[in-house]
Protein backbone atom coordinates (compact mmCIF):
# COMPACT_ATOMS: atom_id res chain seq x y z
CA UNK A 1 0.00 0.00 0.00
CA UNK A 2 1.20 3.50 -0.78
CA UNK A 3 2.29 4.99 2.55
CA UNK A 4 0.64 8.28 1.66
CA UNK A 5 -2.76 6.58 2.01
CA UNK A 6 -1.86 4.10 4.75
CA UNK A 7 -4.11 4.47 7.82
CA UNK A 8 -2.68 1.55 9.76
CA UNK A 9 -2.84 2.35 13.46
CA UNK A 10 -5.27 5.21 12.92
CA UNK A 11 -8.81 5.38 14.31
CA UNK A 12 -11.55 6.87 12.16
CA UNK A 13 -15.07 7.86 13.22
CA UNK A 14 -17.66 7.99 10.44
CA UNK A 15 -21.15 9.10 11.43
CA UNK A 16 -24.32 7.93 9.65
CA UNK A 17 -22.35 5.05 8.17
CA UNK A 18 -24.89 2.24 7.89
CA UNK A 19 -25.50 2.78 4.17
CA UNK A 20 -24.81 5.06 1.21
CA UNK A 21 -21.87 7.45 1.31
CA UNK A 22 -21.17 6.87 5.00
CA UNK A 23 -20.82 3.12 4.56
CA UNK A 24 -18.66 3.59 1.44
CA UNK A 25 -16.37 5.98 3.32
CA UNK A 26 -16.07 3.61 6.28
CA UNK A 27 -15.24 0.77 3.88
CA UNK A 28 -12.54 2.83 2.13
CA UNK A 29 -10.90 3.91 5.38
CA UNK A 30 -11.02 0.38 6.76
CA UNK A 31 -9.45 -0.98 3.58
CA UNK A 32 -6.56 1.44 4.12
CA UNK A 33 -5.97 0.06 7.60
CA UNK A 34 -8.02 2.28 9.90
CA UNK A 35 -9.89 0.99 12.92
CA UNK A 36 -13.47 2.18 12.56
CA UNK A 37 -16.14 3.67 14.79
CA UNK A 38 -19.46 3.87 12.96
CA UNK A 39 -22.90 5.11 13.89
CA UNK A 40 -26.54 4.63 12.95
CA UNK A 41 -29.79 6.07 14.18
CA UNK A 42 -30.40 2.82 16.07
CA UNK A 43 -28.03 0.36 17.68
CA UNK A 44 -29.50 -2.38 15.51
CA UNK A 45 -28.67 -0.60 12.25
CA UNK A 46 -25.16 0.24 13.48
CA UNK A 47 -24.52 -3.37 14.53
CA UNK A 48 -25.76 -4.67 11.17
CA UNK A 49 -23.43 -2.35 9.27
CA UNK A 50 -20.51 -3.30 11.51
CA UNK A 51 -21.16 -7.00 10.86
CA UNK A 52 -21.23 -6.30 7.12
CA UNK A 53 -17.89 -4.48 7.25
CA UNK A 54 -16.30 -7.27 9.28
CA UNK A 55 -17.58 -9.89 6.86
CA UNK A 56 -16.48 -7.97 3.78
CA UNK A 57 -13.01 -6.93 4.84
CA UNK A 58 -12.25 -8.23 8.30
CA UNK A 59 -12.18 -4.66 9.56
CA UNK A 60 -11.94 -3.79 13.25
CA UNK A 61 -15.20 -1.95 13.92
CA UNK A 62 -17.03 -0.51 16.92
CA UNK A 63 -20.65 0.51 16.37
CA UNK A 64 -22.92 2.81 18.38
CA UNK A 65 -26.25 4.57 18.00
CA UNK A 66 -26.18 8.35 17.59
CA UNK A 67 -29.00 10.81 17.08
CA UNK A 68 -27.28 13.95 15.84
CA UNK A 69 -30.26 16.09 16.95
CA UNK A 70 -30.06 14.96 20.59
CA UNK A 71 -27.23 16.58 22.60
CA UNK A 72 -27.20 13.73 25.13
CA UNK A 73 -26.99 11.13 22.37
CA UNK A 74 -24.08 13.01 20.78
CA UNK A 75 -22.33 13.20 24.14
CA UNK A 76 -22.75 9.45 24.72
CA UNK A 77 -21.54 8.63 21.23
CA UNK A 78 -18.43 10.78 21.66
CA UNK A 79 -17.60 9.04 24.94
CA UNK A 80 -18.21 5.60 23.42
CA UNK A 81 -16.09 6.43 20.36
CA UNK A 82 -13.16 7.54 22.49
CA UNK A 83 -13.45 4.54 24.78
CA UNK A 84 -13.55 2.07 21.88
CA UNK A 85 -9.93 2.47 20.79
CA UNK A 86 -8.49 5.07 23.17
CA UNK A 87 -8.15 7.94 20.71
CA UNK A 88 -9.47 9.30 17.40
CA UNK A 89 -7.40 10.44 14.43
CA UNK A 90 -10.12 11.16 11.87
CA UNK A 91 -13.70 12.36 12.17
CA UNK A 92 -16.00 12.21 9.14
CA UNK A 93 -19.31 13.96 9.81
CA UNK A 94 -21.83 12.45 7.44
CA UNK A 95 -24.97 12.59 9.60
CA UNK A 96 -27.82 14.89 8.59
CA UNK A 97 -31.59 14.87 8.54
CA UNK A 98 -34.09 14.81 5.70
CA UNK A 99 -34.39 18.40 4.44
CA UNK A 100 -37.77 19.98 3.80
CA UNK A 101 -38.44 20.55 0.11
CA UNK A 102 -40.11 23.56 -1.39
CA UNK A 103 -39.71 27.30 -1.68
CA UNK A 104 -37.99 29.17 1.14
CA UNK A 105 -41.00 31.48 1.17
CA UNK A 106 -43.17 28.63 2.41
CA UNK A 107 -40.96 27.32 5.22
CA UNK A 108 -41.94 27.74 8.85
CA UNK A 109 -39.57 28.82 11.66
CA UNK A 110 -39.64 25.34 13.20
CA UNK A 111 -38.51 23.85 9.87
CA UNK A 112 -35.57 26.25 9.82
CA UNK A 113 -34.64 25.29 13.40
CA UNK A 114 -34.88 21.57 12.60
CA UNK A 115 -32.75 21.85 9.47
CA UNK A 116 -30.02 23.85 11.19
CA UNK A 117 -30.03 21.50 14.19
CA UNK A 118 -29.70 18.42 12.01
CA UNK A 119 -27.30 19.97 9.52
CA UNK A 120 -25.02 22.12 11.66
CA UNK A 121 -25.46 22.07 15.43
CA UNK A 122 -25.20 18.32 15.93
CA UNK A 123 -22.01 17.96 13.89
CA UNK A 124 -20.42 20.94 15.62
CA UNK A 125 -21.30 19.42 19.00
CA UNK A 126 -19.47 16.25 18.01
CA UNK A 127 -16.42 18.26 16.92
CA UNK A 128 -16.42 20.11 20.24
CA UNK A 129 -16.50 16.77 22.06
CA UNK A 130 -13.78 15.02 20.03
CA UNK A 131 -11.41 17.74 18.82
CA UNK A 132 -9.78 18.40 22.24
CA UNK A 133 -8.04 15.01 22.24
CA UNK A 134 -6.79 15.75 18.71
CA UNK A 135 -5.43 19.09 19.93
CA UNK A 136 -3.74 17.35 22.84
CA UNK A 137 -2.13 14.80 20.51
CA UNK A 138 -1.29 17.46 17.87
CA UNK A 139 -2.81 15.41 15.08
CA UNK A 140 -6.17 14.90 13.43
CA UNK A 141 -8.42 15.28 10.42
CA UNK A 142 -12.03 16.45 10.33
CA UNK A 143 -14.23 16.11 7.25
CA UNK A 144 -17.75 17.53 7.01
CA UNK A 145 -20.21 16.32 4.40
CA UNK A 146 -21.57 19.39 2.67
CA UNK A 147 -23.27 19.64 -0.72
CA UNK A 148 -23.18 21.34 -4.09
CA UNK A 149 -26.33 23.06 -2.83
CA UNK A 150 -24.08 25.20 -0.63
CA UNK A 151 -22.57 26.78 -3.74
CA UNK A 152 -25.63 27.24 -5.95
CA UNK A 153 -29.11 28.66 -5.56
CA UNK A 154 -32.00 26.23 -5.48
CA UNK A 155 -35.73 26.74 -5.58
CA UNK A 156 -36.57 23.43 -3.90
CA UNK A 157 -33.92 22.84 -1.20
CA UNK A 158 -33.24 26.34 0.05
CA UNK A 159 -33.04 25.51 3.76
CA UNK A 160 -30.77 22.56 3.04
CA UNK A 161 -28.48 24.77 0.97
CA UNK A 162 -28.35 27.35 3.76
CA UNK A 163 -27.36 24.70 6.30
CA UNK A 164 -24.65 23.35 4.02
CA UNK A 165 -23.34 26.85 3.34
CA UNK A 166 -23.05 27.26 7.11
CA UNK A 167 -21.05 24.03 7.20
CA UNK A 168 -18.66 25.39 4.58
CA UNK A 169 -18.08 28.53 6.63
CA UNK A 170 -17.67 26.45 9.78
CA UNK A 171 -14.91 24.55 7.98
CA UNK A 172 -13.01 27.75 7.25
CA UNK A 173 -13.29 28.94 10.84
CA UNK A 174 -12.23 25.61 12.34
CA UNK A 175 -9.33 25.34 9.89
CA UNK A 176 -7.93 28.59 11.28
CA UNK A 177 -8.43 27.53 14.89
CA UNK A 178 -7.27 23.92 14.63
CA UNK A 179 -4.60 24.19 11.95
CA UNK A 180 -1.89 25.23 14.45
CA UNK A 181 -2.53 21.91 16.25
CA UNK A 182 -1.80 19.97 13.03
CA UNK A 183 -5.49 19.26 12.42
CA UNK A 184 -6.90 19.75 8.94
CA UNK A 185 -10.59 20.55 8.46
CA UNK A 186 -12.38 20.33 5.12
CA UNK A 187 -15.77 19.66 3.59
CA UNK A 188 -16.84 17.50 0.67
CA UNK A 189 -19.53 18.99 -1.57
CA UNK A 190 -21.13 16.19 -3.60
CA UNK A 191 -23.61 16.73 -6.38
CA UNK A 192 -26.09 13.98 -7.21
CA UNK A 193 -24.99 10.64 -5.73
CA UNK A 194 -26.75 7.32 -6.25
CA UNK A 195 -28.00 6.87 -2.69
CA UNK A 196 -31.41 6.61 -1.05
CA UNK A 197 -31.05 10.23 0.08
CA UNK A 198 -31.10 11.49 -3.52
CA UNK A 199 -33.36 8.82 -4.96
CA UNK A 200 -35.72 11.47 -6.34
CA UNK A 201 -32.96 12.51 -8.76
CA UNK A 202 -32.37 9.12 -10.35
CA UNK A 203 -35.10 6.55 -9.70
CA UNK A 204 -37.20 7.86 -12.58
CA UNK A 205 -35.41 7.45 -15.97
CA UNK A 206 -36.58 10.83 -17.23
CA UNK A 207 -35.54 12.57 -14.03
CA UNK A 208 -32.14 10.84 -14.14
CA UNK A 209 -31.68 11.91 -17.75
CA UNK A 210 -32.42 15.51 -16.76
CA UNK A 211 -30.01 15.29 -13.81
CA UNK A 212 -27.22 13.80 -15.91
CA UNK A 213 -27.69 16.52 -18.55
CA UNK A 214 -26.19 19.02 -16.07
CA UNK A 215 -23.10 16.89 -15.37
CA UNK A 216 -20.19 17.17 -17.85
CA UNK A 217 -18.95 13.66 -17.03
CA UNK A 218 -22.33 12.27 -18.05
CA UNK A 219 -23.26 10.20 -15.02
CA UNK A 220 -24.47 10.43 -11.43
CA UNK A 221 -21.78 9.81 -8.81
CA UNK A 222 -21.50 6.54 -6.96
CA UNK A 223 -20.80 6.56 -3.18
CA UNK A 224 -17.25 5.35 -3.88
CA UNK A 225 -16.54 8.56 -5.82
CA UNK A 226 -17.04 10.47 -2.59
CA UNK A 227 -15.21 7.90 -0.45
CA UNK A 228 -12.01 8.41 -2.43
CA UNK A 229 -11.86 12.09 -1.52
CA UNK A 230 -12.60 11.34 2.13
CA UNK A 231 -9.67 8.90 2.16
CA UNK A 232 -7.38 11.56 0.66
CA UNK A 233 -8.39 14.19 3.23
CA UNK A 234 -7.83 11.99 6.30
CA UNK A 235 -4.60 10.38 5.06
CA UNK A 236 -1.07 11.69 4.90
CA UNK A 237 -1.53 12.36 1.20
CA UNK A 238 -4.02 15.13 1.92
CA UNK A 239 -3.12 16.34 5.39
CA UNK A 240 -1.87 19.71 4.13
CA UNK A 241 -5.25 20.39 2.50
CA UNK A 242 -7.01 22.61 5.02
CA UNK A 243 -10.06 24.87 5.06
CA UNK A 244 -11.38 23.77 1.67
CA UNK A 245 -14.88 23.01 0.35
CA UNK A 246 -14.23 20.49 -2.41
CA UNK A 247 -16.86 19.61 -5.01
CA UNK A 248 -17.33 16.02 -6.19
CA UNK A 249 -19.90 16.47 -8.90
CA UNK A 250 -18.42 15.44 -12.23
CA UNK A 251 -17.92 19.09 -13.16
CA UNK A 252 -21.48 20.19 -12.41
CA UNK A 253 -20.43 23.39 -10.66
CA UNK A 254 -18.10 24.25 -13.55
Amino acid sequence: MNKLFDLTGKVAVVTASTRGMGLAIARALGASGAKLVISGRSQESADAAAARLRDEGGFEVAAFACDITDPESVKRFAADALAAFGHIDALVLNAAGDPPAGSLLGQKPEQFDKTMTEGVRGSLALVLALAPQMVERKYGSIVFMSSRAAKRGTGVLGLYGMAKAAIDQLVRNLALELGPSNINVNSINPGAVRTDFSRMLWENPEREKMTVSTIPMGRIAEPEDVAGLALLLVSGAGHYINGQNISVDGGGTA
